[in-house]
């Protein structure tokens, strides 16, 4: 969306009071071990209830956020409640990590390492139960990754979202604090196929992130020939409506009830 149309305008002048008026909310994805079918995380995923548009999702939004430096405050309200609801399903007995994608200009922020441990400490969330995402595109900036240094000896895993192979290239990851590569959901669409060359990419992808200890997640994985590729050239963990949609948190609640019931497994 353009935001020079009258939409827009509109919806920028909704975004000043949409924060204090409680109209954003969180919903969660599931993550889903390849492998053991097990249920190892969740990514936290921002809507927002307009009041006469009724939900929007980020992609609606998010240039505006950006444009009107809303994206600070909203940002920050995003962190706090994703550590906040990580800490209840802990004191619940779930042991997985909340990943929380955080947006170039709030790593720019001198003050960005201290919100994250704020945060954090406010939550009483384990670090290592925090993931934050973020572009690839964000190591081109000195500061920026000074901070993702900073916010790694904390404790906290940092994960590089929309991954595609060249892009960047492994030789750049080898000299970045990373720990988990998001495959970009069009890699993973068009890998879906049995072609010679789209299994080679996935395997030269998988065997790289092994030699540099990367945790490899492929999202949007939308169906079963997708999930079974993947699962045979080793990609660790899965995301997408194959799995699970997006839940509210109380609707996680049940879907980890459900889960555990069915699966078998412990959570």
């Amino acid at each position: 969306m353009s935001d020079d149309s009258p939409r827009d305008s509109e919806l920028a002048v909704d975004l000043e009071h949409a924060l204090a008026a409680n109209e954003f909310f969180l919903v969660y994805q599931p993550e889903i071990d390849l492998h053991t079918n097990g249920f190892v995380g969740v990514e936290a995923l921002l809507r927002w209830r307009h009041p006469s548009r009724g939900i929007l999702n980020p992609s609606d939004f998010l240039a505006l956020l950006e444009s009107t430096g809303t994206i600070i405050a909203v940002g920050g309200w995003i962190l706090d409640t994703a550590c906040r609801q990580g800490t209840e399903w802990y004191a619940k007995g779930y042991r997985f990590p909340v990943a929380v994608n955080i947006s170039p200009t709030q790593l720019r922020r001198q003050s960005f390492v201290d919100d994250v441990r704020r945060s954090l400490r406010a939550s009483r969330l384990d670090p290592a139960r925090l993931t934050l995402e973020f572009s690839h595109q964000v190591f081109d900036d000195a500061q920026i990754l000074a901070h993702l240094g900073e916010v790694r000896e904390l404790g906290v895993l940092l994960a590089i979202d929309d991954f595609s192979p060249g892009h960047p290239p492994f030789e750049e990851l080898r000299h970045w604090p990373v720990d988990i590569i998001k495959l970009d959901r069009n890699f993973v669409t068009t890998t879906a196929g049995d072609r010679d060359d789209d299994i080679a990419s996935v395997q030269r992808l998988v065997q790289e992130a092994r030699s540099l200890h990367l945790r490899v997640i492929a999202s949007g994985v939308e169906d079963a020939t997708q999930r079974d590729h993947l699962r045979d050239e080793k990609v660790d963990v899965g995301q997408g409506f194959h799995f699970a949609r997006p839940f509210e948190a109380h609707e996680i609640d049940r879907f980890l009830e459900d889960f555990a019931l069915f699966s078998g497994r412990p959570l």
